[in-house]
């Protein structure tokens, strides 16, 4: 054999083995691996995903943007904490109406109409703003309730779409989307309002456009997903039944693992609510010295700090979310996701508590605050994925809608007793909130293990199989190797996941130098030397599925002619 050896050429490959999802990648797919795992096929529902996650959020935060101005010039700050009060209140009315529109719709029909209904009411604020109506307050809880219903209802929409394994993959991703449109909605209502090219009121039409563009996405992104990604469907979920008059109420009450969820996220807006009033208490301090010393303002030192803090915060953020959460998912799980943020807490106020200085609170916040809104975000809507489908719409809903401001509610109430009633100092909340990150992280504990006992109901948790021998391949001395492993070598039943290839010298001693292997394509390459002594390479290769499972396989690279072999 002279020149190139080969152990055959396999052409195009089938779907749906190991290896294959690599093989079969689209360039768009590609273009996606860098920033998570991917099997063929899932590449343009996943873009479609995050294009509707970035509109969502690019709208949502145009129209943030803008109640802050409608409210502040038309009422006073006092005034905007009774509607944050209003929202948590209406709320309470909401969940069961949602209940009953889940019960009796089918789930795109739901996220359609429910986002109509929405544009509608942004088209009527404009309308009635035009006529010299003020709708400052109304605007505001309005906003307070969109924003929480709209986001909750999009990822309940892309938990029902995936399957646990597939979700878990590409749900970083996802997340990446919505957190560049979180980042762009202000930046856009900037310009265009800072720039006279849009007035601020006419800002509303620019998001209700925005808005209405997701119209487009949400069904064509479920019909493109593959069908070893789909969710699997349980058997409740082919007869929702009668909505309980109490709706998603009823329903984490019921269940322990949503009761679960529902209490980390009171703890989670608790504890970091108080860091957030710890640190502008020491920001506010600091700014009365820098302004004493003859430095800058009070005013000018604060509006510094919070930029240059909030750009920390959302580069860093982004970073993790980008290059990181799904790389954490592959190492320690959903599971032991849930766990990161909490530990920082439990550190971070720990140190505040002990060592109550401006730059320790400043670094844990930072770092508090850009993994919520990468890890533990996209993490809270993993742990909804092995849920059957009305635990996904009703209790997400319930859960990241009322109990998320309930949240808000509890800490604002807790705060003023402290304060006024039993007088305490900053590093006294911080011992709270160190108190508090000790239970939130048991609760995590808890819902990890909940994970993983539905996980393993939803989808099944085989090990990959050697389904046959790896060829052998012929290669002499001084000629050159390119050995493919065939894509029906390993597989791997379990819907939704994919296999990672890695390959070793029989006994775990690396490749030669002389020799490299391509995971993607699965392919080796090489020359050998023209010195190269020994008769045979063995070689083993190894699968590694998602979860840490693996099979092995070994072939052997003989190094004489094909025709001497014996």
């Amino acid at each position: 054999m002279d020149g190139t050896a080969r152990a055959g050429d396999f052409g195009s490959i089938g779907k749906g083995m190991a290896g294959a999802e690599r093989q079969d990648l689209s360039l768009l797919e590609r273009c996606l691996s860098v920033f998570t795992r991917l099997r063929a096929g899932e590449g343009i529902s996943l873009l479609l995903f995050a294009l509707y996650g970035y509109l969502l959020l690019l709208s949502y935060y145009i129209l943030k943007t803008i109640r802050e101005a409608l409210v502040l010039t038309q009422f006073s700050a006092e005034v905007r904490s009774y509607a944050v009060g209003t929202i948590a209140l209406l709320l309470l009315f909401f969940v069961p109406i949602y209940s009953m529109l889940f019960r009796h719709t089918r789930k795109i029909t739901l996220v359609r109409w429910i986002t109509l209904f929405f544009v509608a009411n942004i088209v009527a604020f404009r309308a009635m703003a035009g006529v010299g109506m003020e709708i400052g307050f109304f605007y505001f809880v309005w906003v307070g309730i969109f924003g929480i219903i709209a986001v909750a209802q999009f990822w309940a929409f892309a938990a029902d779409a995936y399957n646990v394994k597939s979700g878990q993959r590409l749900f970083p991703f996802i997340m990446l989307g919505a957190t560049a449109g979180a980042l762009s909605g202000a930046q856009v209502t900037e310009y265009l309002t800072v720039n006279e090219l849009v007035s601020p009121i006419n800002m509303l039409l620019v998001g209700a456009a925005v808005l209405a563009a997701t119209l487009l996405l949400g069904g064509a992104a479920r019909e493109r997903i593959p069908p070893e990604s789909q969710a699997v469907r349980f058997e409740e979920d082919e007869h929702d039944g009668a909505a309980h008059p109490l709706g998603g109420f009823a329903l984490v009450a019921r269940d322990r693992y949503l009761l679960q969820i529902a209490v980390l996220v009171i703890l989670l807006n608790w504890v970091n609510t108080t860091g957030e009033t710890i640190l502008a208490d020491f920001v506010k301090a600091q700014a009365v010295e820098v302004a004493a010393a003859g430095g800058l303002s009070a005013g000018r030192f604060i509006a510094g700090f919070y930029g240059n803090f909030f750009f920390w915060v959302n580069l860093i953020g982004f970073l993790i979310q980008a290059f990181l959460v799904a790389r954490i998912y592959r190492w320690i799980g959903v599971p032991g996701a849930l766990l990161i943020l909490p530990i920082i807490a439990v550190l971070g106020y720990g140190l505040m508590a002990f060592m109550p200085v401006f730059s320790i609170i400043r670094l844990v916040k930072t770092l508090e605050n850009s993994t919520d809104y990468s890890v533990m975000n996209t993490t809270r809507q993993a742990i909804f994925l092995p849920l059957p489908r009305a635990s996904k719409y009703e209790g997400k809903t319930t859960i990241d809608t009322f109990f998320w401001r309930f949240g808000d509610l509890v800490q604002a109430g807790a705060f003023y007793v402290g304060l006024h009633w039993l007088h305490m100092t900053i590093p006294q909340f911080a011992f709270v909130n160190l108190l508090l990150a000790l239970v939130w992280l048991w609760i995590a504990l808890h819902i990890g293990r909940g994970y993983r006992d539905r996980a393993a109901l939803a989808a099944a948790n085989s090990a990959p199989e050697l389904s046959r021998p790896i060829p052998d391949a012929w290669a002499p001395p001084g000629a050159e190797l390119e050995h493919v492993v065939p894509p029906d070598v390993f597989v791997d039943h379990d819907p939704g996941d994919m296999l990672t290839l890695s390959a070793a010298l029989t006994g775990g001693r690396p490749l030669p130098g002389w020799l490299r292997f391509n995971a993607q394509t699965a392919t080796f390459r090489g020359r050998v030397p023209s010195d190269h002594g020994n008769p045979r390479t063995e070689i083993e290769v190894i699968a590694t599925d998602f979860e840490g499972l693996s099979a092995s396989g070994s072939f052997v690279v003989h190094h004489r002619r094909a025709d001497d072999a014996g």
